[in-house]
């Protein structure tokens, strides 16, 4: 038993964990990205809402109808969904970062601007940035960075393709970073099970206990 405890430590510090190390900056680029898609989201709203506001409209409408089934789901229907959806979204993240890092860039910046409109639009509507916040950090401060671990490697899957380490070829290079990628979602599955939980458990009650 001990034997087995020190296996999973060790696995965890020196592979997972050593992973995330390296690629500290990739993180920071990630939530950059995410933050500046949020940033760019708002301000998006808000000159549509002053100039054109049917197209913010028909968005929404198209956003709400997509997501009009979770309203009859169960609690746990819901969970695994919302789990099921954020660890398809980490694994296409990481492993499409092969393509030079587009899709990783891609989503990150497009669920930031998804973020920044629907807080817009709350802000339109008379919402507070403190109730918007009480439905998203509670579960944010965990899925979130398991979205930058898996971006942050997806980054790191591109870049090493276009220019790999020296002493390897593009193959290995490929090999080693899907091999370090599959090994972060012993860390990113656990945290994304947490996440989901809180969204639905914790997030939606708060968000509609003080709207």
């Amino acid at each position: 038993m001990e034997g087995t405890k020190e296996k999973i430590t060790s696995f965890y510090k020196n592979e997972v964990f050593q992973t995330i190390r390296k690629n500290n900056n990739l993180m920071l680029l990630s939530l950059g990205l995410f933050l500046l898609g949020s940033i760019s989201g708002f301000y998006i709203f808000k000159v549509l809402l002053n100039n054109n506001p049917q197209v913010i409209d028909t968005f929404l409408k198209e956003f709400q109808d997509m997501f009009g089934p979770l309203k009859e789901m169960t609690s746990f229907e819901l969970f695994y969904t919302i789990f099921f959806v954020n660890t398809r979204t980490s694994f296409l993240i990481m492993m499409l970062g092969v393509f030079i890092g587009f899709f990783p860039f891609m989503s990150l910046w497009g669920n930031g601007t998804v973020l920044g409109l629907l807080y817009g639009k709350f802000i339109a509507e008379g919402g507070t940035p403190l109730v918007f916040l009480m439905g998203i950090l509670p579960h944010g401060i965990i899925e979130i960075p398991a979205i930058l671990i898996a971006a942050s490697q997806g980054f790191r899957l591109g870049k090493e393709i276009i220019s790999p380490p020296l002493g390897k070829s593009r193959s290995e290079s490929l090999r080693d970073n899907i091999r370090n990628g599959l090994k972060l979602f012993a860390i990113i599955v656990p945290m994304l099970i947490i996440a989901a939980l809180i969204e639905v458990y914790i997030s939606a009650y708060l968000f509609n206990a003080n709207l």
